[in-house]
């Protein structure tokens, strides 16, 4: 059985409960102590109101009618989403 080499260990927050998560990162992809979902991007209002001044497009999904905006907003920076343990297998 290879073993595995400890590349980093990280100290990252649930968002969900607050909690502290301690996360043990082995290369790139491969971590565990927590749920990672990726990068949520972070907009300001003024950029918000400037691409809904582009306009909206209705779409169907499944059964549902939502509205899409025709241009998407210009992110500011990104913010990690990760779960604990607890709060991932709660539901």
């Amino acid at each position: 059985m290879p073993t595995k080499t400890i590349v980093q260990r990280l100290q990252k927050t649930c968002a969900c409960c607050g909690k502290a998560i301690r996360v043990i990162a082995y290369s790139k992809s491969d971590y565990r102590g927590g749920h990672f979902f990726g990068k949520i991007p972070l907009y300001t209002k003024k950029e918000e109101a400037r691409a809904a001044s582009f306009g909206f497009t209705k779409e169907l999904f499944g059964k549902t009618e939502i509205l899409v905006m025709n241009k998407d907003p210009k992110p500011y920076g990104y913010a990690e989403y990760w779960e604990c343990p607890r709060c991932y297998w709660r539901g």
